[in-house]
């Protein structure tokens, strides 16, 4: 959905069109995260599967379908994990492949995995008022839940100007180094995502802002800016790709263990995804 908004973000943020779109879109949407404050310690986390990479699902493969996971911690050092690969049907999401394992971690390198459900089944429902309700064959909890959508400020243009711009702006190509440098870029904007949780972030008031930090850079930083960040926007995509392997400028920059942990993360991917299709949204058509 975010992709699909974003390539007409800022036609939008000139003519005034999304409030108007969001009235008329009647698809449900799932995406994001999920929360009930009755139940604080859990949460659930919903995206579609063309972000997922074979861990996220399950042994399916992608098909339009969506991605679930669930968080519940029980204590400082043992937590549940519930996750499962749902199909849409109506107002609901239905899956029959729930796995459902309590991790125990005793130090960095040491923990254990009790398996206690792989065949959980069960559907979230959309409700008109934006409540996700859950049912499940497992979880004794779930028809309680009231679950409701969060999510996260848009970082201010100030934020996007030294954690983004200026960072894309201050790289020297041609020069020794270039490429670790590139390199800790790359690394820096998947840890930019990360900070930020630009996957929970709404559309327009990112725009907004990314706007903004455009404007707040020099004649020399804009054009550096629009001179190196092809090349990082392009790196940066193709590390989303679970097949595409680090280069050993990520070992000699020293940010390879760094960057595998970040880009293993779905909801990471998803905030780098959806902000480089902002980005290169802005680049295209231009400032309005």
């Amino acid at each position: 959905m975010k992709k699909i908004i974003a390539v007409v973000l800022a036609l939008f943020l000139v003519t005034g069109l999304l409030p108007v779109l969001a009235e008329e879109n009647a698809i449900p949407d799932y995406s994001g995260l999920w929360t009930d404050p009755a139940f604080d310690r859990a949460e659930i986390v919903i995206l579609r599967d063309f972000e997922a990479w074979t861990t996220d699902l399950l042994g399916e493969k992608p098909s339009g379908q969506y991605v679930i996971s669930m968080k519940w911690s029980n204590s400082a050092d043992s937590y549940d994990s519930y996750r499962m690969v749902a199909r849409e049907e109506g107002k609901s999401l239905v899956y029959d492949n729930g796995l459902y394992v309590r991790y125990t971690i005793v130090d960095s390198d040491n923990g254990s995995a009790e398996f206690l459900e792989d065949q959980g089944q069960g559907r979230f429902t959309l409700t008109d008022g934006g409540v996700l309700q859950w049912e499940d064959s497992y979880v004794s909890d779930a028809a309680s839940m009231k679950l409701t959508r969060e999510t996260a400020p848009a970082p201010s243009a100030e934020t996007l100007l030294k954690g983004y711009y200026q960072t894309i702006a201050s790289l020297e190509n041609g020069t020794a180094g270039a490429s670790l440098k590139e390199a800790q870029a790359v690394c820096d904007l998947y840890a930019f995502c990360m900070e930020n949780r630009l996957w929970l972030t709404e559309t327009e008031e990112l725009g907004r802002n990314m706007l903004a930090a455009r404007e707040l850079l020099s004649e020399k930083e804009l054009a550096a800016f629009d001179a190196n960040e092809p090349a990082v926007s392009a790196e940066a995509l193709r590390l989303l790709k679970e097949e595409e392997k680090l280069t050993d400028a990520y070992y000699d920059a020293g940010v390879a263990e760094r960057l595998e942990t970040l880009r293993d993360d779905i909801t990471i991917r998803s905030g780098v995804s959806f902000f480089l299709a902002c980005v290169m949204t802005l680049e295209n058509i231009g400032e309005p």
